[in-house]
Order: structure tokens, then C-alpha cells, then sequence
């Protein structure tokens, strides 16, 4: 019996000893925050965006010094910044801007070449021959500026002391002896001509020039009697006393000249203003686009960008791509129907 006794006695032993050890070989790890160890989840590095290495062509579809021009070379100038390369204009006012819209649609869909997007890009399919475009036949990176048409007259002619009804009267009394100068076949200037026709009565002698800079030359010059250019188009010259203007189109007065009416103030319902937008290639891949689009939010969020907008009076309009496609088909439609009315000749 003592000897069964002595044998339980060191079976306990060793079993309290076990479980003793086995304790001791457990790891017990505290927990991350009690040892100061950083828990966050590292972030993965942000995604790296195309950007062009060679210098880039914005072709832009007027001649030098027009509305469309002067926004490109601020849109070019200020994106430069954020793009790396330099961004040069190349005008191509043939065509009206046909040719350069043809160019940007057959250019290489590297990101080297954009265009400048006018409103003709959606008329031209029914009123220039062989222009093989449309508004579906590019990709957008976004819209840039908008601008109303301005009715303007010299301030040495015989247009010099009367207000826009009192021209529209003259012009009524006068059929077709009141010369205003446009800018190629049916643009924007064009339809805003059309349209003060069609709500007055009047009836005026259509003279198509390239370019609004032009325009202003022609009214200048006595050429021509008045002209329906753009802001920046007129913007020195009316400071300078040279011009005047008599109205603008929309539905707000501008800012460049708070004191002007609109045409819709005086009667006559013309609401029409200019987008001007930049685009790519139709086939450009979609990492090319978003290096792009990223580059135009820079842009067009730097505050100089919006200080050179301004000293050139251009309206800027800051519109993503998905927007700035939405406007375009929107005036797509607005121009179709007049189109379609038949007052628009080829």
C-alpha cells in the first residue's frame, strides 16, 4: 500500500509539471495596439496617368486672332503647365472649319493631335459636301468656353447714334441694303444673323468672311455696316471707342458690357450662343483620354487659367466630357431644325 501510494504521488507530480510547461511554451501576443505597432493598411500608390512626351497640335478651325483662336491659346498656354510638353495652335480655317475637323478625325489617335471643337461640327454634315463627320465621330476631353454673339456697328458710321431697334427699323425700311459680315458658311454668327431676321423683319445682305477678326475689320473699314463676331473678337476695340456694340445673344446680359442689352430685351427672341470644346481621335484609347481629361481638370481649375480667360473676354465654361457631349447633341438638334426649315443655303 505505501508503495501504491508513493507511485500516485509522483504521477501528480509530473502531470502538474506538464501542464506547467505546456503554460509556459504558449506565446501569448498582445494585441497590436498595446505594442505600439502600426495596424494601418498601407494605400496602394495612386495610378500613374498617361501624359504626352512630344510636344502636342491643337488644330483649331478659324484663323489667327478669332474667338475660336483666342481660346485655344489660352487653353494651350495654361495646360502646358500641367501636360509637360508644349501645346502648339495650328490654324486651319479652309473649309470652315471642315478641313481642320477632317484633320482631327484621320490624325493619329496618339494624344498628340487634338482639335477645337466648333459649332459647325454638327451642321456641317448636311450643308458641306463631303464632310464625312459628325458629333459622334470624336471623343471629348471637355468644353472650354462659351460665348454670346454680339451685334456691333462702328462708332464713325452712319449706324453710330442709333440703338438696336431703331438699326432694325432702318434695316426694315432698307431690304438687304444693310451689310453684315459673317463668319464662313453657317456658323454660329450665322444663325444669329437668321434668327434676329426671322423675329424683326428685317431682311440683310449676308456677307460671309473667314474669321471674326476679320469681321471686325470689314465694320472698321466701312466694308461692311455691321458684323456679329464674339467678345474677344471686339473686346479691344469697343474699350478703344471704335465699336459699339448694340446687343448680344442669350439670355443674359455679358459681363464684358453689363450695360448692353440682350436681343431678347429688346423684343426680339435670340438665344443662341458659341461652344467651343476640345476633342481627340475617335479610336484614341481610353488611357489616353483620361491622362487627358485629368489634364484639362487641372487646367481648367488653376485660377491663372481663369485670369486669361478674362483679360481676353472669353467666357469660360469648365464641362466634363460626359456634359460637354450632352450640349453638343443638344445644339445638334436646335440647328438640325432650322436646317430643316429651309432657310439655310449651301
Amino acid at each position: 500500500m505505501k508503495y501504491n501510494k508513493n507511485i500516485l504521488i509522483i504521477i501528480s507530480c509530473i502531470l502538474v509539471l506538464t501542464i506547467v510547461f505546456t503554460g509556459c511554451a504558449v506565446k501569448t501576443e498582445a494585441p497590436a495596439e498595446a505594442t505600439g505597432e502600426n495596424t494601418e493598411v498601407k494605400a496602394e500608390a495612386p495610378k500613374e496617368l498617361w501624359k504626352p512626351d512630344k510636344a502636342v497640335a491643337l488644330i483649331v478651325p478659324s484663323s489667327a486672332g478669332g474667338g475660336h483662336d483666342n481660346a485655344a491659346r489660352v487653353f494651350a498656354k495654361c495646360a502646358e503647365k500641367y501636360a509637360g510638353v508644349q501645346i502648339n495652335i495650328v490654324n486651319q480655317a479652309a473649309g470652315a472649319g471642315v478641313v481642320a475637323h477632317t484633320e482631327v478625325m484621320k490624325a493619329k489617335p496618339d494624344g498628340l493631335t487634338l482639335g477645337q471643337a466648333s459649332i459647325s461640327l454638327v451642321s456641317d454634315q448636311y450643308l458641306v459636301e463631303g464632310a464625312t463627320y459628325n458629333q459622334d465621330s470624336f471623343k471629348y476631353i471637355g468644353m472650354d468656353s462659351t460665348d454670346a454673339n454680339n451685334l456691333v456697328v462702328s462708332t464713325e458710321g452712319p449706324y453710330k447714334d442709333m440703338d438696336l431697334k431703331e438699326f432694325v427699323e432702318y434695316a426694315k425700311a432698307n431690304p438687304k441694303k444693310v451689310r453684315v459680315g459673317v463668319s464662313g458658311s453657317w456658323t454660329n454668327h450665322d444663325y444669329t444673323r437668321h434668327l434676329l431676321e426671322q423675329t424683326s423683319g428685317a431682311e440683310f445682305t449676308r456677307v460671309s468672311i473667314k474669321g471674326g477678326s476679320n469681321i471686325v475689320l470689314g465694320v472698321l473699314g466701312g466694308d461692311l455696316d455691321a458684323g456679329v463676331p464674339y467678345p474677344s473678337e471686339i473686346k479691344a476695340q469697343v474699350d478703344a471707342g471704335k465699336l459699339k456694340v448694340l446687343a448680344v445673344s442669350g439670355e443674359d446680359r455679358s459681363s464684358f458690357w453689363p450695360e448692353i442689352p440682350t436681343f431678347n430685351e429688346n423684343g426680339y427672341d435670340v438665344n443662341l450662343t458659341v461652344w467651343r470644346a476640345i476633342m481627340a481621335p475617335k479610336e484614341t484609347p481610353e488611357d489616353i483620354l483620361e491622362g487627358w481629361r485629368d489634364i484639362y481638370e487641372k487646367t481648367m481649375t488653376d485660377p491663372e487659367t481663369i485670369k486669361e480667360f478674362a483679360n481676353v473676354g472669353i467666357t469660360m465654361s469648365h464641362k466634363n466630357a460626359e456634359d460637354t457631349l450632352r450640349i453638343i447633341n443638344d445644339s445638334h438638334d436646335v440647328y438640325k431644325a432650322i436646317i430643316d426649315s429651309g432657310v439655310v443655303k449651301k
